[in-house]
């Protein structure tokens, strides 16, 4: 073995015939992750510390042990299993993954145990870190018994060139020289072989008997961006060298100052405030002076008070239509000019927002024409990642995958890569909340852009419509970073949720809505409407050429309201919306729906789920919605009326709720309590006598409120970013919902974007549709990581040249 050298990675050898490049050398490698890991200290370091309230004298440890980490992560690569596989591209399985094979050497080998004890305060922790930068390390790791014994290659002149390196990064002796390899076997046997079953039982015992030193949260927090950042230094480094292949023409300290090292300015933020007020205007763009604000244009007194939040965790708490996104990006300036002040000059923001939907609306209307570098799709990067052959598979497969399963998910991986390395250079990044609250459970894509996400201010919109998981992770991310500035955006919120952020964080500052708009009456509140009197009072808004909003609680009653609306008014745009769509078609409908209703003197009629909730940013003339919990109803009623203003009044609408047949038999997606609740509500409202306003409807609601705790232990459990300690394997954002993503098989029969072998990722993504789990579809064949939908499963209703249709159902 010692005429060839330690690879860290697969190569083309008809590209390299005689020698492997370098950035598939182990050595090579060690010292690219090494040195991203010296430059995410340097530069985003600090701003990590300083975010989790941690003492900044320990950014000097941070360092220290981050740097260990990274040099510890691939030492396990020289072994007989991981050289064979990158050499001869034909195997992915293997005795143990090599980042345990690491761990076993310098946690248990006394050589290596006494080298590294100067440094036995970062041991643990380094150790740790890198056990899981592949997010597959826990109690149930385990060797595969059906193979063979390995062999650890530490006479290797590399692996040796790797400890000496190490050691001088470090500050330690020169490492211990070995006479002969480590063999480890599946099983104890006779020989001095290193048993892995028993060594790994071993080893896990030891990390669980080590835990009480991390009953601190601090030390938590500490350990835990130790492993993020780790994971990250990691990524960059197999995507930096892999582009430029020599090592003279790249340089791992660079690419992290450089790309870490983007921010917003003060100016960028107001520019992109500017343009979108003179959007608002409707003026001719020649005419607008984007350096200034619209004459006559007026910021909120409510707007300026979310502005002027010096606290790191404010909650803007204010109905459908009262600015809040604008209030947003005036609070986000103010932050900025506070980084300013302190001399950090790579200010970024994230927008989360709770769906895609509302997300590509919220890109279109404030990022995409701000003139200042944004991402939605992520899909920009000065990173060309390509997929690593086998070496990927190897990493990212889950244990006992197949070959084919561990290509899907190494491709998925790869791309994750490519999206999370572009938000290192992107300043200004709207997106789902589960790009950042994902770093709770290790997502893949939040843990990559965890060095980005700690340089941010960040906005959380829409947090009612978050699931118990989605809003205890928010709970888990606001206790563990109290110096981070956060901006919580709602309509209305549950009081024991409200409760459950202020018992975490004692400094959160609360901006209610502005009065006059919050106290304008918009709504005339009717309930038990019949269905006769629906279609009459539908009748009546058509031929005013109004517009109508039906939502219903089930697609298939969506469709079947739709198709009764288009027999009953052929003349009138009629449209459905709804998840069941291919996404492209879903953005082809999202795109028709909002220019419909903004058509003046047109009637337009949408029936919707419960996506129009948030993805949709129209105004309705009259309202008809299915009964549904009350921040759904509040969502609901958003839609109805909602460019009135205190200026610009107009009547009060109709909003039409109705009862459910058979409450206990059609209660879901709801808990028939919650309706039992709504039902009261709507009693406690119209009790009022009187047209309605939004403060109405969120105090009514915080009457009905017997708030319980909100369980925080649970959610702390279930953030496994910190909980973890040394286990580290990816956990659920979300709960489990009732629909999975797939793709026709039709559509994939015609696809004709490939890349690496497969379907490309954008391609998947435009052709994506959700559909109702059901017991079949569990055994269906995988594409990319997405199940193909056989044509005789699923039906799709939808025709491409009308664009045309109810989407995807079950046959």
């Amino acid at each position: 073995m010692n005429h060839c050298r330690l690879l860290a990675k697969s190569y083309d050898r008809k590209q390299y015939p005689e020698h492997p490049p370098d950035y598939a050398l182990l050595i090579q490698h060690s010292r690219d992750v090494a040195a991203a890991c010296k430059a995410l200290a340097q530069v985003a370091g600090s701003a990590a510390m300083f975010n989790a309230g941690l003492d900044s004298e320990r950014l000097e440890q941070f360092a220290l042990t981050l740097l260990a980490n990274g040099w510890i992560q691939d030492l396990g690569k020289a072994n007989s299993h991981f050289q064979a596989m990158v050499t001869d591209q034909n195997n992915i399985r293997q005795l143990l993954r090599h980042e345990v094979i690491s761990g076993l050497l310098l946690f248990q080998n006394k050589e290596l145990q006494d080298w590294l004890s100067p440094r036995s305060e970062i041991k643990l922790m380094a150790l740790w870190g890198a056990m899981g930068h592949h997010r597959k390390f826990d109690d149930n790791t385990q060797a595969n018994p059906m193979l063979p014994s390995l062999t650890v290659h530490v006479t290797h002149p590399d692996f040796r060139a790797i400890l000496i390196e190490m050691a001088a990064d470090l500050q330690l002796a020169l490492p211990p020289e070995f006479e002969q390899d480590l063999v480890i076997a599946p099983h104890a046997r006779e020989g001095g072989d290193i048993p892995a079953r028993e060594a790994i039982i071993d080893l896990i015992e030891e990390f669980e008997d080590s835990e009480f030193q991390f009953k601190n949260e601090a030390d938590r927090r500490f350990l835990a961006l130790v492993k993020a950042y780790g994971i990250a230094a990691d990524v960059a480094a197999s995507a930096v060298a892999k582009r430029e292949k020599s090592a003279q023409k790249y340089s791992l300290s660079q690419f992290v100052q450089a790309d870490l090292s983007i921010g917003l300015t003060p100016d960028d933020i107001t520019t992109l405030i500017n343009i979108w007020a003179w959007q608002s205007t409707k003026l001719d763009s020649k005419f607008w002076d984007v350096t200034k604000l619209p004459p006559n244009f007026l910021i909120r007194d409510f707007q300026n008070q979310v502005a002027a939040s010096g606290s790191y965790l404010t909650l803007a708490e204010a109905g459908c239509g009262s600015g809040k996104s604008l209030a947003a990006y005036l609070w986000a300036k103010g932050w900025c000019d506070r980084f300013v002040g302190e001399n950090r000059h790579n200010f970024r923001l994230f927008f989360c927002l709770p769906t895609t939907g509302t997300t590509t609306e919220h890109f279109k209307d404030y990022a995409l024409e701000s003139g200042i570098p944004a991402s939605l799709s992520h899909s920009r990067s000065i990173v060309d990642l390509q997929t690593i052959a086998s070496t990927v598979v190897e990493e990212e497969a889950q244990e006992n995958a197949s070959a084919v399963e561990a290509a899907c998910q190494a491709l998925k991986a790869e791309q994750d890569k490519i999206e999370a390395l572009a938000l290192w250079s992107t300043p200004l990044v709207v997106t789902t909340a589960d790009t950042v609250l994902g770093l709770m459970v290790n997502a893949r894509r939040a843990i990559y852009s965890c060095p980005a996400i700690m340089q941010s201010a960040i906005v959380f919109d829409e947090i009612h419509a978050f699931d118990d998981f989605l809003f205890g992770h928010l709970l888990v991310f606001l206790k563990n970073f109290p110096q981070l500035p956060v901006l919580l955006m709602t309509a209305s919120l549950p009081e024991e949720r409200r409760q459950a952020l202020e018992k975490i964080r004692p400094d959160l500052h609360c901006v209610p809505g502005p009065e006059a708009l919050e106290t304008l009456s918009r709504y005339l509140l009717e309930y038990s409407v019949t269905p006769s009197s629906i279609w009459e009072k539908i009748q009546e808004c058509i031929e005013n050429n109004g517009k109508v909003l039906w939502v219903r609680n089930r697609v298939d009653w969506a469709n079947e309201a739709y198709d009764n609306a288009r027999d009953r008014f052929p003349g009138v745009s009629v449209n459905v919306y709804h998840s069941r769509l291919r996404y492209k078609d879903r953005s082809r409908r999202h795109r028709q729906v909002i220019d419909d209703f903004k058509a003046v003197g047109k009637s337009a009629i949408l029936i919707a789920t419960q996506v129009a909730e948030m993805s949709l940013d129209l105004s309705a003339d009259l309202l008809i919605t299915d009964i549904a919990p009350v921040p759904a109803l509040i969502q609901r009623l958003g839609r109805l009326n909602r460019r009135a203003t205190p200026e610009c009044p107009g009547e009060p609408k109709q909003a039409l709720i109705c009862p459910l047949g058979n409450p206990k038999q059609d209660a879901k997606p709801y808990e028939l309590k919650e309706l039992e609740t709504a039902e009261i509500w709507i009693e406690c409202l119209n009790s009022l006598h009187r047209p309605l306003n939004q403060r109405d409807l969120a105090e009514k609601f915080a009457e009905l409120s017997n708030p319980r705790d909100f369980d925080y232990a649970i959610a702390e459990n279930r953030a496994c970013f910190f909980s973890g300690l040394w286990r580290t394997r990816p956990g659920l954002t979300r709960s489990e919902g009732y629909t999975i993503s797939v793709i026709l098989q039709k559509d994939y029969e015609k696809c004709d974007e490939f890349e690496y072998g497969q379907p490309a990722s954008n391609w998947l993504r435009k052709h994506e549709v959700a559909i109702p789990v059901k017991d079949p579809a569990l055994k269906w064949e995988r594409v990319a990581g997405i199940r193909i939908a056989p044509d005789d499963a699923i039906y799709y209703d939808y025709q491409d040249e009308t664009h045309e249709g109810k989407g995807a159902v079950w046959r």
